[in-house]
């Protein structure tokens, strides 16, 4: 059902507008969302019709916008999917937060940004509390804006495991 009644945040009225079409007569019309959860291409929805002068089943339209948003989709849903294909290669398990991928793997937690060209690795500190400044240390960055694909700093982190694994630290005093 479409939501008609807008809210105020900080003083703007936040809408979405989507080109929509009858399914009864077919008339195409402009109709403005103004709540979430905003329609997706393909939902069916109750709006006014003023062909039919009835309350009729709508949908929205495929625009050149509605097309841009579902390969925009698309490519995130194989970004991912990619992602989820080559951890399990390895065995790691994968969580994604907000543009973050976060990959365990038997030794470390690992954090990045899959979406940008140049990224920065993060590692779980094996030393928990930083021997400099005597802090807490969680994690550290292993390194700062390599232009690599998701897949190579997936590789890069199985090499980095294998030569920990190889390589024990030894404990901390």
């Amino acid at each position: 059902m479409a939501n008609f009644v807008g809210h105020i945040v900080k003083g703007t009225l936040t809408m979405r507008q989507y080109e929509c079409e009858c399914t009864v007569c077919g008339t195409k019309k402009s109709v403005a969302f103004r709540e979430e959860p905003y329609p997706e291409y393909g939902d069916i929805f109750s709006v006014f019709c003023t062909n039919c002068n009835a309350e009729t089943s709508h949908t929205r339209t495929l625009t050149r916008k509605t097309a841009a948003e579902l390969r925009r989709k698309a490519e995130e849903e194989n970004l991912r999917q990619t992602i989820l294909d080559k951890c399990a290669e390895y065995g790691f398990s994968v969580r994604f937060l907000y543009q973050s991928v976060i990959i365990t793997t038997p030794l470390a937690d690992w954090c990045f940004d899959y979406h940008v060209k140049e990224i920065t690795l993060y590692h779980e500190s094996v030393y928990k509390i930083n021997p400099q400044t005597g802090l807490y240390a969680k994690a550290h960055i292993q390194f700062s804006q390599r232009k690599m694909s998701p897949t190579e700093v997936i590789e890069y982190i199985a090499d980095h495991d294998a030569w920990r694994a190889r390589h024990p630290m030894k404990k901390q005093r």
